[in-house]
């Protein structure tokens, strides 16, 4: 079976940041399906419009 990345949609516990995850954000990234995840506090966060997802 084929892993859907977009299967399971859970906003992120904290998602007010001081910064926008990106290139240059400080913060391991992590290629996910179609899209990157970034690694922040020991878990995965990907931007879903205008707040992240857990991953």
């Amino acid at each position: 079976m084929t892993e859907n990345p977009t299967a399971e949609h859970k906003t992120a516990e904290h998602n007010h940041h001081d910064h926008a995850h990106g290139e240059d954000c400080g913060h391991e990234a992590v290629e996910h399906g179609d899209h990157v995840d970034y690694v922040h506090d020991g878990h995965r966060h990907a931007a879903h419009g205008d707040h992240y997802d857990e991953h």
